[in-house]
């Protein structure tokens, strides 16, 4: 029997074992079952002396991991495959607050942290040859990869246009994202860009973020929301789980029309899981979200995409995050990544759908297009002067104004599916 420790801190959480048949299981530790400090790693998971099996154990931890191309060519590169192997080398700093490591103790360290620049001359230079970012960072001492997601990007501590690691198991602070290299996707970087301030200036709670154009290739660089730090400066982790995650379900399911998550499903999870003084606002900004991917022509807004923080021992829902219009790209896939009433084509969703939505959720019809009024309404007020103000700032990016052109083409599309906007 194989096993890697899991910690929070200092504290040992438990154990994720692979036995000789390669079957994955985890098991909280006694000490983590008594500490003041112990919380279930997802609602799938939840505290208890039995070990739990093989596909509840990975959906929590193969969820921290890269997806797609990302995993594949790490694991080519350094000849491992399953998630087991990926976190022995990469599991110092996952999204959330634990660390997965072979190691008996803890690497984490409360002193002083010292960090050792990121050499940026490579990751430009794996940009140009398009090679994964997320590779380069694994391959550095220390390396960093356990970023859950399809995109490639690296984790790094940001601070005056200059990137660094954290040695001795420390956090990192923020989330780079590099240009997607891909057929027909132009400008990923003031995409997303674009889209994240326009649902900050509509009210959206997002984490900071800012395009960074120092080096050959802009990058997109966002506050991790799972971090924060104390008045001197120290910088802590905060524990989080995406809804796959707390639903039991790993990446491979993550859209619906795969057999993943629904929006009863995701809403069902909030109405259980988040407290009742938060419950009414979260559940709104959960339907907000999806009435903004649905505006943007945000097709892959899946499960992954929206996540729980647990702060001061209650569960909430974290800021919003991965808003890009991949409408904007006509070579992506076309359909919405959840059924809305009987269709996932946006163009042909309207009051219909949005009314047989609000029956499948046993709500008041007419609570699901009011939802999309509200928000329709605040984007269409600031789309078109952000796209300006954006491209002013950046000039040689114009997709913020073809982004835009897709929202307002999308809002006739609702208009004329019976929508009141």
């Amino acid at each position: 029997m194989n096993k890697l420790n899991v910690f929070y801190e200092a504290l040992k959480v438990g154990e994720f074992r692979r036995d000789e048949q390669l079957v994955t299981s985890f098991q909280y530790s006694d000490e983590w079952l008594v500490a003041p400090a112990r919380f279930p790693l997802s609602l799938a998971l939840p505290l208890g002396k039995e070990p739990f099996p093989n596909k509840t154990t990975l959906s929590f931890f193969e969820n921290l991991l890269p997806e797609g191309d990302v995993r594949k060519v790490i694991g080519q590169d350094r000849h491992i495959e399953s998630p087991y192997e990926l976190l022995n080398e990469f599991g110092q700093d996952c999204a959330g607050a634990i660390i997965v490591t072979s190691a008996q103790t803890s690497p984490y360290h409360k002193s002083g942290d010292e960090v050792v620049p990121v050499p940026m001359d490579r990751i430009y230079s794996a940009i140009d040859k398009h090679h994964s970012v997320a590779q380069e960072v694994a391959k550095l001492n220390p390396g960093y990869l356990s970023l859950a997601g399809a995109q490639d990007k690296f984790p790094a501590i940001y601070d005056k246009e200059k990137f660094y690691l954290p040695k001795n198991g420390g956090p990192t602070t923020h989330i780079v994202k590099v240009p997607i290299v891909r057929e027909g996707v132009k400008e990923s970087v003031y995409n997303e860009y674009y889209c994240m301030q326009l649902a900050a200036s509509i009210g959206f709670t997002v984490p900071y973020c800012e395009v960074v154009e120092v080096g050959k290739h802009p990058l997109f660089v966002i506050e991790r929301y799972d971090r924060y730090k104390d008045k001197k400066g120290k910088v802590y982790r905060i524990h989080q789980q995406d809804f796959c995650q707390a639903l039991g379900i790993t990446s491979e399911f993550k859209y619906e029309e795969k057999g993943g998550p629904t929006i009863k499903d995701d809403y069902s999870l909030i109405v259980k899981s988040v407290g009742v003084r938060q419950r009414k606002e979260s559940v709104y900004a959960f339907f907000d979200w999806i009435c903004f991917n649905l505006l943007i022509l945000n097709n892959d807004g899946h499960s992954k995409n929206i996540s729980l923080l647990l702060k001061d021992g209650k569960i909430e829902l974290a800021p919003l995050y991965d808003l890009l219009s991949t409408g904007v790209y006509t070579n992506l896939k076309r359909s919405f990544s959840f059924r809305i009433g009987d269709r996932d084509e946006p163009s042909r969703i309207g009051s219909k759908q949005f009314a047989k939505l609000d029956q499948e959720l046993d709500l008041k019809v007419g609570t699901f297009e009011e939802r999309m009024q509200v928000v329709a309404q605040k984007v269409m007020a600031n789309k078109d002067q952000l796209a300006q103000d954006i491209e002013d700032r950046y000039p040689k990016t114009k997709i913020s104004k073809r982004i835009s052109k897709v929202i307002g083409d999308q809002v006739k599309a609702l208009r004329q599916q019976g929508v009141r906007l």
